[in-house]
């Protein structure tokens, strides 16, 4: 077999996720080219945006110069600020550490960070040209530019970072029958953009409005403004989706109203927002593997999650800092074993991320429940608090469910499986037992069972 190693990668799509995974390819010396099917001149403005919120899972995936970037434009987060129905205010904090905290920035903001650091390193971003087809063996992708005329490019590696709707996985799928598994499915839930004058509100958490299965959520920007959206269950029509139960301005009016009536009279414009057009809808797309031959699935292209663990780009820059490092160790070994070096890079890196990926997917589904309800309730709450108090005195033997997943690097399959172990385990020292009263004394109860080296509660550090 003659040696493939890796000199040059096509990368599709230039979101951020394509630009992050560009510029730590350019670090290395390799010929990247990025190929867009929308003009350069594209943004946003489609009424379903929220921010995108980053922690240190995915920030230190970045290198230190995006990741200082990040910082000056994002909001810092450090807890969630709950409004409850009757008028009353309660925190939740995030961690137990300064480092416990989340960097909310807008997704344009974002986009346009990581595309000008892009084309910094070296990169070329190529738009208007689209995916129609991909050879996984050669590999080389097929485009097609504004004018309808189609080419080859050929590479080294060929990356789909195309998101949820990614040309390249499903030209893959589409090709190779029964070799790429991929499941979509659109949640009951979808979201939308609601314009609201919030500027004198605490800017340093992000704010809940917990209603049941809905929930209304405030996002602070760096320049004291917030993106706020609703999320709520649609009316089952697939395709002319409307929120159930607001199909007019006045029943938008007296929902808001009604469930929001702190800040409804901010809501400038809500019937506009909410009844004069379609909401976005959500969807959770797996598949498995995540490359086939020598291209590759990366970022939402192959793991598209509902937003509501706030993991998702996180998950994704995660892909691209494993992805990069797999291709420099393949480069630093290349010459001096011959072989499919993009063919093997891309299997040990499906070999990684496909779990962590169906894990996530899992985590952020649940997690609806947890926002849109569990936040208001004082049996969930009085648990998290235990959690947080177990964690703080005996940190080497439990560590919340949250924090695993954002502040640490445990993949997000390990996290799962170890918190719901040591969930088990709490769940059995609190049976019959009052969390609050009895704080103290179930702590150290746990801390007696499970203390002992090799203990399941001792996996968690």
């Amino acid at each position: 077999m003659s040696d493939r190693a890796i000199r040059s990668v096509a990368i599709i799509g230039a979101g951020p996720v394509g630009c992050a995974l560009a510029t730590l390819l350019r670090r290395q010396g390799l010929t990247v080219d990025v190929f867009e099917r929308r003009p350069e001149s594209a943004g946003g403005g489609s009424g379903h945006s929220f921010n995108l919120t980053l922690t240190s899972r995915g920030l230190d995936c970045l290198p230190r110069s995006v990741k200082r970037r990040l910082y000056l434009q994002g909001a810092v987060l450090t807890k969630r600020i709950i409004h409850h129905r009757d008028g009353a205010i309660s925190t939740q904090p995030y961690g137990t550490a300064d480092a416990h905290h989340l960097v909310s920035i807008p997704r344009r903001v974002l986009q346009d960070l990581l595309r000008d650091q892009a084309l910094r390193s070296g990169a070329e971003i190529h738009y208007e040209r689209a995916c129609v087809d991909v050879d996984t063996a050669r590999p080389a992708v097929l485009l097609r530019d504004r004018d309808g005329a189609t080419s080859w490019v050929e590479a080294d590696l060929v990356v789909g970072c195309d998101g949820a709707n990614s040309a390249v996985r499903e030209a893959i799928a589409a090709k190779h029958p029964g070799e790429l598994l991929v499941t979509s499915e659109t949640i009951a839930h979808g979201h939308a953009e609601i314009t609201m004058d919030y500027a004198d509100a605490d800017p340093t958490g992000m704010h809940l409005w917990p209603r049941g299965d809905h929930f209304l959520q405030a996002q602070p920007n760096r320049d004291r403004t917030f993106t706020t959206s609703l999320f709520r269950p649609l009316d089952g029509d697939a395709r002319s989706p409307r929120f159930a139960g607001l199909g007019s301005p006045d029943a938008v009016a007296d929902y808001c109203a009604t469930e929001f009536p702190d800040v409804f009279d901010r809501m400038a414009g809500v019937e506009r927002d909410l009844a004069g057009r379609r909401p976005g809808r959500l969807r959770i797309v797996t598949c498995a593997p995540y490359h086939h031959g020598r291209v590759v699935l990366v970022g939402d292209a192959a793991h598209a999650v509902v937003p509501f663990f706030g993991q998702g780009v996180n998950c994704s820059f995660e892909d691209t800092a494993t992805l990069a490092a797999l291709v420099e160790k393949a480069r630093f070994t290349a010459g001096a074993h011959a072989g499919d070096t993009a063919g093997a890079v891309v299997a040990e890196y499906s070999d990684i991320r496909v779990r962590a990926g169906h894990a996530l997917a899992e985590l952020s589904l649940r997690n609806l429940e947890e926002l849109s309800d569990r936040v208001d309730s004082s049996s969930f709450l009085a648990r998290r608090a235990l959690e947080r108090r177990l964690h703080e005195v005996h940190p080497d033997l439990f560590t919340p469910l949250y924090q695993l997943v954002a502040f640490t690097t445990m993949s997000y399959d390990t996290a799962q499986r170890v918190h719901a172990e040591l969930s088990a385990a709490l769940d059995e020292v609190c049976a019959g037992r009052d969390p609050v009263a009895e704080r103290d004394a179930i702590i150290g109860d746990f801390a007696r069972l499970y203390g002992g080296a090799g203990s399941r509660a001792s996996h968690a550090c």
